[in-house]
This record gives C-alpha cells, sequence and structure tokens, in this order.
C-alpha cells in the first residue's frame, strides 16, 4: 500500500460546550457526568459516536466507508443488524460450518475494515454465529476530561402530546446542563495496528473531520452548543515513538478554575506541554493541527494567540489541517 501509515499520531482534542449536557450518568439521573473532584468527564464511546455520526451523515452508502456500529432499524419490515451488514457486504452464507469457519474468519479481518471505515479505525467485537472475531483498531481515545470545574445546572421542562382533537397531555421533567465546560480529550493513532486494518494516510482527514466537524454538528436539544477550539496531533518520526499525557499538561490558572463562564474566561497553560515537546524534540516529524481563534494560550505567563504560529517560532514543522 502506497500511502501506508507510518508514523504514530498522538492526539489531543479541546472542544467546550455551553449550557448542554456533554456525556449524561444514567445511572445519575443523565446529570452531566463527572469525578470525585467535580471535573466534567466524557467517555470515548461518546466521542465515537460523533465521529460515526458525522461519517454516516457525510458518506452515507458511498464504496469503503460503510458504518458498522450505528443505531439499527428496520429496513421493510426486518430489523437490520451488525451481523446482517457484514452478511450482505461480504456475500456470507447464512449458515457457517466448522469447515467454512477459518476462512471466514480470515475475510472477516480483511474485508470487513476495507467495507466500514469505523472498523479501520476503531475495530470491533465481531460476532456471527460459527464466526466470532475481534478486530483492534489503530485508533483509540482515552477518557475526556474538563479542565474547569464546571456548574451543572438543573432546569425543568415540560412536554406536551397531542392525543386526538382538542385533546393535550403533558408532564414535567428536569434537564441537567453544565454552565461552561472546556474538555481535553487524549487519542492515539497507532501505525503499528493500523497494519491490520490498512488504515492509510488518506484515511486520517476523515477522522479530522469526525472530530471536528462532527462536534460543531451536534445539534440534538442537549447536545446543541459543543465547539471545537483545538485538534492538535504530534505526529512521531518513524519506530513506534510515543510521548504520552499530552492532554494532561495542559491546565487553566488554579484561582479561575471555578468561574470560568464562556470560553471569553479561557486561557489555557501549555508551558507543561511545550516543555515536553521540546524535551523529545529530535523524536517528533511535525504537528498537525486546526484551532479556533476564541481560547487563548500562555507559556510561562505570556500569552499566545496563535498556538500554530508559537509552534513554528519553536522550530516544530507545522501542517495546517482542514484548511
Amino acid at each position: 500500500m502506497t500511502n501506508e501509515l507510518k508514523n504514530r499520531r498522538e492526539i489531543v482534542f479541546l472542544y467546550d460546550v455551553k449550557d448542554a449536557n456533554p456525556n449524561g450518568d444514567p445511572d445519575d439521573s443523565n446529570r452531566p457526568r463527572t469525578d470525585k473532584d467535580n471535573y466534567n468527564i466524557v467517555t470515548d464511546v461518546r466521542l465515537k459516536r460523533t465521529i460515526r455520526d458525522y461519517w454516516l451523515s457525510r458518506y452515507g452508502e458511498q464504496q469503503g466507508k460503510g458504518i458498522l456500529v450505528k443505531k439499527f432499524e428496520n429496513e421493510g419490515g426486518n430489523l437490520s443488524s451488525m451481523a446482517d451488514l457484514i452478511t450482505r457486504a461480504l456475500n456470507l452464507p447464512e449458515s457457517i460450518n466448522k469447515e467454512q469457519s477459518g476462512e471466514i474468519k480470515s475475510r472477516i479481518r480483511s474485508e470487513v475494515p476495507a467495507n466500514f471505515i469505523d472498523v479501520r479505525f476503531f475495530g470491533a467485537a465481531i460476532t456471527l454465529k460459527g464466526a466470532n472475531v475481534s478486530i483492534t483498531g489503530p485508533t483509540q481515545f482515552g477518557i475526556g476530561r474538563s479542565l474547569n470545574k464546571p456548574r451543572i445546572t438543573t432546569h425543568t421542562i415540560t412536554t406536551t402530546f397531542s392525543s386526538g382533537e382538542d385533546k393535550q397531555a403533558g408532564t414535567f421533567g428536569e434537564t441537567h446542563v453544565v454552565e461552561y465546560s472546556i474538555i481535553a480529550f487524549p487519542g492515539i493513532v497507532s501505525e503499528t495496528s493500523a497494519k491490520d486494518t490498512h488504515l492509510s494516510d488518506d484515511d486520517l482527514n476523515s477522522l479530522w473531520e469526525g472530530l471536528w466537524y462532527g462536534t460543531k454538528e451536534l445539534n440534538t436539544r442537549s447536545k446543541f452548543n459543543h465547539n471545537p477550539r483545538l485538534l492538535l496531533s504530534v505526529v512521531s518520526k518513524p519506530n513506534e515513538f510515543q510521548i504520552g499525557g499530552l492532554s494532561r499538561l495542559l491546565s487553566i490558572d488554579d484561582e479561575n478554575i471555578d468561574e470560568i463562564k464562556s470560553e471569553k474566561d479561557v486561557i489555557i497553560d501549555v508551558t507543561q506541554f511545550m516543555d515536553r515537546l521540546d524535551r523529545f524534540k529530535d523524536k517528533i516529524e511535525k504537528i498537525e493541527l486546526i484551532e479556533d481563534d476564541l481560547i487563548n494560550f500562555s507559556v510561562n505567563d505570556t500569552n499566545i494567540s496563535n498556538l500554530a504560529e508559537y509552534l513554528t517560532q519553536q522550530g516544530y514543522l507545522v501542517d495546517k489541517i482542514l484548511d
């Protein structure tokens, strides 16, 4: 493969949420998830759902860019499932016997990633009767964690349903939102695992689009007002090198950590982040990024209005993505 992925990428994705619920906890009345220190947390499952939903809307049934893990609906009165999608895509027999199992498992490992873009990135646990296959995805995200301690507010909502002419039935409920939360997600794209799913350099733009534009296009009532602020990818030189822990090196001044109400109040300290990059500078090939101009950064108490320009000034090769 001429454009085979050769370099590991460590991702930092930063987005903020205003008057919405980044990730409800079903065990806590769907309140925004928080840790014991009251920082907002968001699961990797929620982020991957954002990306998949964008891909589904963007690509539809485009060849090689199907979505395997999604909400399934009735198709002509029959419930479609993951197994149905794979069986149709690979033209597999409805019943798989022991003699066929080995060959079909091999086909699943090679052909399912080729057909479904989410498997190429994230892998999948595939369960077919007679052929179970686990595919490890090269792209993984950790838990997203807010840099501030957001205030969570509860609002009463009213819903009204029509039950016939001039007949209405209403009910009261509650919705829980964060006043403002700025969330940092760590991620990685492994060139080693990319060989198994045949993820290529050409595929990466779909990931950047899914993260950036997918976040912008969250438009349900609970997910409205999500805005991407920084998408940064540290590209290591070949040799499977990984710095690690980059998202944890972003911080907000402790004096303001409980008082942030909007992006206008945010200044993210990247001093430790830059120190970590500088320590391993000789192992970094380049930095890919896209940034919003409403978030400010600082290094050693000096404000930075444009992170790409600052990184360039520090001697890093910077590629802007999604230009």
